[in-house]
């Protein structure tokens, strides 16, 4: 099972506002895209919506709702953290987001792929305090700070502990 978790957040753990992002890193919509293409991606009802409901482009899309009445062009609906965690079985699954979704699959995830931006935004979304013991840092890479890119950013990728 592979399970790996990518998001960007803010130093006061701001990782949304008004279900949108409350920065612009056009370098970190790259990255993500890096990361995630040809790959299932798993996210929450709102944050297919704030992707106009609109499926990512090369790849699989996969909404998690309790609506159970919920149908999304372009995307499969599942109901349930286990119908998640069957598709992980047989592929590499890419959780996106909302908070919820990382909490509910936080306990099952192996890897990390977090842009820590080393700036505080307002917002009315924050990561969910979780329990960070049992993951190391495998990887660091800092950000080209520009124009287009205005804040001192890194890709930080962690790895579960065995």
């Amino acid at each position: 099972m592979s399970i790996s978790m990518i998001w960007a957040m803010a130093q006061n753990g701001v990782i949304g506002r008004d279900n949108s992002l409350p920065w612009r890193l056009p370098r970190d919509m790259a990255f993500f895209k890096e990361q995630t293409i040809g790959k299932t991606v798993l996210m929450g009802r709102k944050t297919w919506e704030s992707f106009g409901g609109k499926s990512l482009p090369k790849r699989r899309n996969v909404i998690l709702t309790r609506d159970q009445s919920y149908l999304a062009e372009g995307a499969e609906v599942i109901h349930s953290l286990e119908e998640g965690l069957q598709l992980a079985a047989q592929e590499e699954l890419m959780i996106i987001g909302g908070a919820e979704i990382y909490s509910l699959f936080w306990t099952h995830a192996d890897r990390l792929i977090v842009t820590r931006i080393d700036e505080n935004f307002e917002g009315d979304t924050t990561f969910p305090e979780l329990d960070w013991n049992g993951w190391n840092v495998v990887s660091e890479t800092p950000g080209v700070k520009d124009e287009r890119n205005p804040y001192d950013y890194r890709f930080v990728v962690y790895e579960r502990t065995k």
